[in-house]
């Protein structure tokens, strides 16, 4: 067997590793047959265009740019190469993928087919990531030797979709941003943007028909930042079209239309005086709505070629609509059974709108409630189930579940990350993402278009930010789409990450340096003092940490096992990657007489929120002040927190201190009583304390102090009532609340 494990190791790491360092590409290339040898570019190399297409022309403008801005290298487009040395362009109609390319490159040639122009452009990003990393810079560099490693690449797309969606709505983007973001996502061969471009909060289309769609301002949002006019958005998309991605618009209806209702409320629920029912966000699915709806499709397809338009249809409360008499009558005059199925049929009537103008629809899963429409695509982003369901009834379908592709989520446990969305996906969850359930038949996968990847920016209202949010975890989600499933390994990407962070750096992308989580721990040895430990799963590589504030460098402490600790301590700590540290975290380790200190709980928490185990009780470290799902907080639902502390001997104590998270916008809510038993023997316990706490007025943190006297007991039950029923008139009313604990502390 270790003979066996050898061979292995050998076989890697004279292959496919050092392949794979020598060829760093993101997406991973279906194949790599490496040679020996490399291709220098330099002032006899020229392009041979083969093609006779003018797009072949804007396919490879990326490399004349980059190679005159930074080697003085202006690689003239001609017809014979005369004695140069030839990059051969040309156009396959035998090959079989739209995108795909063929790269073939010795020490005096370099010859790119493919069976369109966007192949070409593929095949060009490729070339481009195998040049040095200083090819990024917008400096001539005279003395750099510009060379391509010879070897074969045949590669293509797994999938025909792969997208990114930035929402707009929430944080207006200024347009330079908007093309070094489409630049970005062109060189990871990603080949759709989806462009959220109204909401609640505001409408960013600039409508000529409705003009005062743009500049509403709606009570969500009460500033409105700007909006593109239509002569922008046609610059933006003719400058996607030459990277080769297809810009999806949406105008997101019935629902988050506050501010457009704002701007017009006749299209608006009313009651039989004509007033507007209640402040509502969805249209009335009435036929004025829906023409008003139409015509500003029409607009959006006046300025947008892409074959499909996005119009959300999710989340539409229908509160409004229920209280609506011409709801009740159009419900009633069409034969529905109720009306919640207006929606659906309002959505139908925009697909037969926008069908009769050549374009197909996109819609959020939503639509899928009260009967789908006929032609449309469903954008699954509730869960990967819904996307499966539309491909089982033979429709179109775009895999973009919240579980994987939801950029606006924290990707670290830090409580120092920028504020975000309450959920949790790293780098390491979104490359693991597999777009086509197991559920479906392989004729049933033909219907999976392909992922997504989406960043709403309630949170996010810079570009910087924006980036940051975005890369890596987008460059995972490139991988995703374009490789295939078998090929993909997360320790190789990695590796090849690593080069593409340099090019990132050098085009001064705000990217997160998330890609090991480094994680502490606090224990107490027999001689019960606190050990700290840091783990991380980063293949051993070391770790170093600073105890007076300062950020973790190469020359810093190296971590080579437990810290001993007898004060609370900041402890800033950071792993290496490639010669640069990442993943740096900042903790504070409170010290107390229950840090370290195992508790048995009597009820788990929910799978979903016990990320940090039992020992995140009392491990000396408070959860996030503005989350409640980072590692630090553990979730119950509808079920009571019990707990035990037991100590080696009885131990002084006269206060206990509790954390909970109260945030009812979320169906999580503080406990209806606390209470504090004592015990010596384990078995009979004397309750010390019980509280019920007021709800308080604001959502966050709630710490709950317990001044119990002077106390001398070895074990402690610590008891914590959930709320139960959330009360009428509040978020998730009638379901049971959510009851979160933080860090046990004892005085």
């Amino acid at each position: 067997m270790k003979k066996q494990l050898l061979l292995l190791w050998c076989l890697l790491c004279s292959g496919t590793i050092l392949a794979q360092n020598r060829y760093p590409i993101i997406p991973q290339p279906q194949k790599i047959i490496p040679q020996n040898g490399s291709f220098e570019l330099n002032k006899q190399v020229v392009i041979v265009d083969k093609t006779h297409n003018p797009q072949t022309l804007v396919a490879l403008q990326p490399l004349k740019d980059k190679c005159r801005l930074a080697a003085g290298l202006a690689l003239p487009v001609v017809s014979k190469a005369k004695g140069k040395k030839p990059i051969e362009v040309m156009l396959d109609n035998k090959m079989t993928q739209a995108e795909g390319y063929k790269l073939s490159i010795t020490s005096q040639r370099i010859q790119l087919k493919a069976k369109t122009p966007a192949g070409i452009f593929y095949g060009i990003q490729s070339l481009l990531q195998l040049l040095p990393t200083d090819i990024e810079q917008k400096i001539r560099a005279n003395d750099t030797q510009w060379t391509i490693p010879c070897g074969t690449i045949e590669d293509e797309p797994r999938f025909g979709y792969r997208g990114i969606m930035l929402d707009v709505s929430r944080h207006f983007m200024p347009v330079d941003f908007l093309k070094k973001y489409i630049d970005e996502l062109a060189a990871l061969k990603i080949n759709r943007f989806h462009w959220h471009l109204t909401d609640g909060q505001a409408f960013r289309f600039e409508s000529k028909k409705y003009p005062l769609l743009h500049t509403a301002k709606s009570p969500q949002w009460p500033t409105n930042e700007g909006f593109y006019t239509q002569e922008q958005m046609r610059e933006l998309v003719k400058y996607a079209q030459d990277r080769f991605i297809t810009i999806i618009p949406e105008v997101d209806v019935p629902g988050h239309s506050q501010a457009a209702l704002v701007a017009y409320p006749q299209y608006a629920c009313q009651d039989s005086t004509g007033k507007q029912l209640l402040f509502q966000g969805e249209f009335c699915p009435k036929p004025e709505s829906a023409q008003f709806i139409a015509d500003i499709l029409d607009e959006v397809i006046s300025i947008f070629p892409s074959e499909y338009i996005h119009i959300g249809g999710d989340e539409a409360s229908k509160v409004a609509w229920h209280k609506c008499p011409v709801c009740r009558k159009t419900t009633q005059d069409l034969g529905l059974k109720n009306v919640d199925e207006l929606q659906s049929n309002f959505i139908k009537t925009l697909e037969k709108h926008l069908n009769s103008r050549g374009r197909k629809m996109i819609g959020w899963d939503e639509i899928l409630e009260g009967g789908l429409a006929p032609n449309a695509t469903v954008m699954a982003w509730r869960s990967l189930e819904s996307g499966g369901e539309a491909a089982k009834m033979k429709h179109n379908a775009i895999m973009s579940p919240t579980s994987h592709c939801y950029l606006d989520y924290y990707q670290s446990e830090d409580p120092n990350e920028p504020l975000a969305f309450a959920g949790f996906i790293n780098l390491p969850k979104i490359y693991s993402f597999e777009p086509i359930p197991e559920n479906l038949t392989a004729e049933e996968s033909k219907y999976v278009l392909g992922p997504q990847a989406n960043l709403w920016t309630e949170q996010v209202p810079v570009g910087g930010h924006a980036e940051y949010m975005t890369f890596p975890r987008g460059v995972a989600l490139a991988e995703v789409g374009w490789s295939k499933k078998e090929d993909r390994n997360y320790a190789n990407f990695l590796d090849r990450l690593s080069s593409y962070l340099t090019r990132m750096d050098y085009r001064s992308v705000n990217y997160a340096k998330h890609f090991f989580e480094i994680k502490t721990q606090t224990s107490r040895d027999a001689n019960q003092r606190i050990n700290l430990s840091l783990l991380c799963d980063n293949n051993g590589a070391p770790i170093y940490y600073t105890t007076d504030g300062s950020t973790p460098t190469q020359q810093s402490n190296l971590y080579t096992g437990p810290i001993l600790i007898s004060q609370t301590t900041n402890i800033k700590a950071a792993t290496v990657m490639k010669g640069r540290m990442v993943d740096e975290i900042t903790r504070t380790i409170s010290i107390n007489k229950a840090t370290g200190v195992q508790m048995e709980l009597t009820t788990l928490p929910s799978k979903r929120y016990f990320r940090g185990g039992i020992g995140a009780i009392t491990n000396g470290t408070f959860g996030g002040n503005g989350r409640f799902n980072d590692e630090e907080w553990l979730g119950w639902n509808d079920q009571d927190f019990e707990g035990v502390i037991k100590w080696n001997q009885a131990t002084d104590f006269s206060k206990i201190t509790l954390r909970f998270f109260h945030k009812p916008s979320s169906w999580v809510w503080m406990p209806k009583a606390v209470s504090i038993l004592a015990s010596n023997d384990g078995v009979n316990y004397t309750t010390l304390s019980t509280v019920n706490p007021s709800v308080p007025s604001q959502e966050g943190v709630l710490t709950i102090p317990m001044s119990l006297g002077n106390q001398q007991y070895k074990f402690l039950k610590i008891k914590a009532q959930a709320y139960g029923t959330i009360p009428a008139n509040m978020t998730g009313a009638g379901d049971k609340a959510w009851l979160f604990v933080d860090e046990v502390v004892v005085e």
